[in-house]
């Protein structure tokens, strides 16, 4: 499909009805039946065998149960058939300004003008600023637009306009200026459209003081349907149906995606700060191939796919676009003298993966996970932070960063900080030196919840019942819909010894979607891990599954 051509999605009523049910009863008669179970690897043991990240995620996904009885069929977008099919979003908030994003479905192939306003009031007649602005093919039909001129901390509204037609309004929110006394954030991560319903976005817009949504990653799956989930049964294949490689590719699948209501419905009512993890790209991506790459197949090569890939992300993303060559997202937010929110990129910039039981490349000083200029930058950013008296810092990142096996020893995962030893170590040392605390790091990407405290070694002088040792806290999210980590059985087995082994482990849950919401005062950072009851019938159901402090100036986690 060349760039710019029309992509046509089937609409169903947004309501039940006859209407609905008809569409959903002749669509499932020509399905294939049940939902195929997922593939993977033979489960493995947690220390019989090191796994590759892609045995640890995918063993637990072949254990996936096929889905009884019909189905609900899928409402294609919350906003009409016309030429916002895609919604509206917002993101990369500042004081000052912020992106607003939409993208129109054009009648022809022609270059096309988009108005668009931006308010204090809903009805959107106390405009602030309001503009013109092109799109055409070769940007796939996107519409970016940092709006400026704005107050802190304040909410606005906005909308876009062709031809009189107009899209949904959306909400967004400035950062805040000065003294500030209270900030809550969702952090989530790991959206796979065929393997279930988003009702962990429609959890996050039916939150209305959310300041912002960080997301950690794989917003996108780039596989084809049926290898790491089949939305068949539930109407939900993503496009193309082949894996995606081409830049075509990857712009049908994000239009995929953005044509489901809950997703459209968070974007719509919150700003968010996101960054890629390796499904943008392909699966285990490194900054010189991927383990789902595969040129002799046909993929072409790596640089180009990556470039493909990076180019789709930026147009169908509400990010703030670099004007340094090559590949930039990590970046800086400040919420006043309250947090300093740093946005890391552990994915496209790494050093390849090695062997979990390669123990001189493990620890190997000329590897590296976030690059050299960005490590830099991270440094100078957490050393300013520390200057200006900032209350907290949150690191926003992919990977989990703290250790789940000893030094010395093989690892688990190498695909998380553990594989990068050197790159942590540097981080340790840094916080040390230059004695920078209340540091919180957020990750995703195992699908499944943790808690840790964040010694340098939790085998060593950390001390579990005081915290004593502890540099930062980690909370890790689980996945919006992507299958969990305990649906291996044998893996879930397993998590009492993993739980016993790791002295800094706070909490484990790997049996549920959901997400971590965090209030941030300047006396303590509180994360609530919510959870949803399943993802394979719309819902916005939730309960809450733990909650843990970090009381400023301690760096451990105690229970809520």
């Amino acid at each position: 499909m060349r760039p710019g051509t029309r992509i046509s999605f089937p609409l169903y009523p947004p309501h039940s009805g006859p209407r609905r049910a008809e569409c959903a009863k002749e669509i499932l008669a020509t399905s294939q039946g049940a939902l195929r179970g997922y593939q993977g690897a033979e489960p493995l043991g947690w220390f019989a065998v090191p796994l590759t990240r892609r045995q640890f995620l995918w063993s637990a996904a072949a254990s996936a149960v096929a889905l009884p009885g019909a189905l609900e069929a899928q409402t294609a977008s919350t906003s009409s058939p016309g030429l916002f099919r895609h919604g509206v979003a917002s993101g990369d908030p500042l004081t000052d300004r912020v992106v607003l994003w939409t993208r129109v479905t054009p009648r022809a192939s022609a270059p096309v003008d988009v108005r668009w306003r931006i308010a204090t009031d809903a009805a959107l007649e106390q405009a602030v600023a309001s503009g013109t602005v092109p799109t055409a093919a070769d940007r796939d039909f996107t519409v970016k637009v940092d709006a400026g001129g704005l107050q802190p901390g304040r909410r606005y509204f906005y909308a876009f306009e062709v031809g009189g037609e107009r899209s949904p309004v959306g909400q967004t929110k400035t950062l805040p200026s000065g003294a500030v006394d209270r900030l809550r954030l969702a952090s989530v991560c790991c959206s796979n459209y065929p393997a279930g319903y988003f009702n962990v976005y429609r959890c996050l817009a039916n939150r209305p003081d959310l300041d912002a949504v960080v997301h950690l990653g794989d917003y996108i799956y780039e596989f084809e349907n049926g290898v790491y989930g089949d939305g068949t049964d539930l109407l939900r294949i993503p496009e193309p149906r082949r894996e995606a490689v081409t830049l075509s590719d990857y712009r049908i699948r994000y239009a995929t995606y953005r044509t489901d209501p809950d997703l459209q419905e968070a974007h719509r009512l919150h700003p968010f700060i996101v960054v890629w993890d390796d499904h943008e790209l392909a699966n285990d991506a490194w900054s010189g191939g991927a383990a789902n790459h595969n040129p002799e197949q046909g993929e072409g090569d790596w640089p180009t796919r990556r470039a493909a890939a990076y180019r789709a992300y930026l147009e169908w993303m509400p990010v703030r676009e670099s004007r340094e060559a090559g590949i930039r997202l990590y970046r800086s937010f400040r919420f006043g003298t309250l947090v300093d929110l740093l946005m890391l990129d552990t994915r496209g910039l790494r050093d390849r993966q090695v062997a979990t039981d390669d123990l001189a490349a493990l620890t190997s000083g000329d590897r590296t996970l976030l690059g050299g200029a960005q490590e830099r930058w991270l440094f100078d950013q957490l050393r300013a932070s520390r200057t200006a008296g900032t209350a907290w810092r949150v690191l926003g990142q992919q990977v989990m960063f703290s250790r789940l096996m000893p030094p010395g020893r093989p690892v688990l995962l190498a695909d998380t900080w553990d594989g990068y030893q050197a790159s942590r170590d540097r981080l340790f040392d840094f916080l040390e030196a230059e004695r920078v605390r209340d540091l919180a790091i957020l990750a995703g990407d195992l699908h499944s919840s943790w808690a840790f405290d964040v010694p340098r070694n939790p085998w060593g002088a950390y001390q579990p019942a005081s915290g004593a040792g502890s540099l930062a806290v980690e909370l890790v999210t689980p996945a919006i819909s992507s299958p969990p980590l305990f649906a291996d059985p044998v893996i879930r087995e397993r998590a009492g010894a993993l739980r016993a082994f790791l002295p800094h482990l706070k909490f484990l849950e790997g049996d549920s979607r959901g997400y971590v919401l965090l209030d941030i005062t300047r006396g303590q950072l509180r994360g609530d891990w919510y959870v949803v009851p399943g993802v394979l019938e719309r819902s916005a159901a939730e309960r809450r599954a733990a909650s843990f402090v970090c009381e400023r100036g301690s760096s451990r986690l105690v229970p809520a």
